[in-house]
């Protein structure tokens, strides 16, 4: 959305700033739209959050988290060269979510009258929100829906979580195709769970990106955790190469 708003003629005069509840959220956000205008970070898209930022004079949409927003507003009551806000993932609700929205609307109401407000989220009453701003428009996407179908498994109290979780990772592969997405509690249980899939399917590999297409396996096994670099949690995003 923030990328398709900036094309707007009137978003090429400022900036559009978009307000994520979490610092790890805020992060990925810009890593994602900056990749897909083929840019690095700080430029077209930067962020900015607590003891860190990446933004440029070109930057034209920043992220930030809700708390640096509330300073940012402290700093600059007018919140100059800034022509829309998004609050995305409303639906979280927090004191500062709230406190932004209500600073957010008293400007527009007083000093901005120009600025755009959009609230953003997949779950909330739009109809609500939608008064408190004035009885603003609502938009709905109903995006595309998938067939879901629950299996449930017995699980043994003796075994660890992350040996029944590589069980029931390993069955699913044998039976169905595609791809796999666990749950573990911690980066601990993750670690485990990949040593153990691994030990499973010694064909896997892991996600250096090292090895050349003519070796690549049929398998990859990619840890997501917020411990790991950027670039290793994004790696899931990759197809696999075709053996040649």
């Amino acid at each position: 959305m923030p990328l398709v708003l900036a094309q707007e003629p009137w978003a090429r005069t400022g900036k559009i700033v978009v307000l994520e509840p979490r610092r790890i959220a805020a992060r990925a956000a810009a890593a994602r739209m900056a990749a897909s205008l083929g840019e690095a970070v700080g430029e077209t898209v930067g962020y900015r959050v607590r003891f860190a930022a990446k933004v440029s004079r070109k930057t034209r949409i920043e992220i930030v988290t809700e708390g640096v927003f509330t300073r940012m507003v402290l700093d600059d009551p007018a919140l100059a060269g800034i022509v829309a806000l998004l609050f995305d993932e409303f639906h979280e609700r927090s004191l500062d979510a709230d406190l932004g929205l209500a600073l957010a609307r008293d400007l527009q109401q007083g000093l901005r009258e120009d600025l755009k407000i959009l609230v953003m989220s997949a779950t909330i009453d739009g109809a609500r929100v939608a008064k408190l701003l004035g009885e603003a428009p609502v938009v709905e996407s109903t995006g595309r829906a998938f067939p879901v179908e629950t299996r449930y498994l017995g699980r043994d109290p003796r075994n660890a979580t992350e040996r029944e979780v590589a069980e029931a990772v390993a069955r699913a592969l044998r039976a169905e195709r595609g791809s796999v997405l666990a749950f573990l509690p911690g980066a601990a249980e993750i670690r485990r769970a990949e040593a153990l899939l691994r030990e499973r399917a010694p064909t896997a590999r892991s996600t250096s990106w090292r090895s050349t297409a003519r070796s690549t396996p049929r398998r990859r096994i990619a840890r997501l955790h917020r411990r790991r670099r950027a670039a290793a949690r994004s790696c899931w995003r990759r197809p696999l190469p075709r053996p040649r």
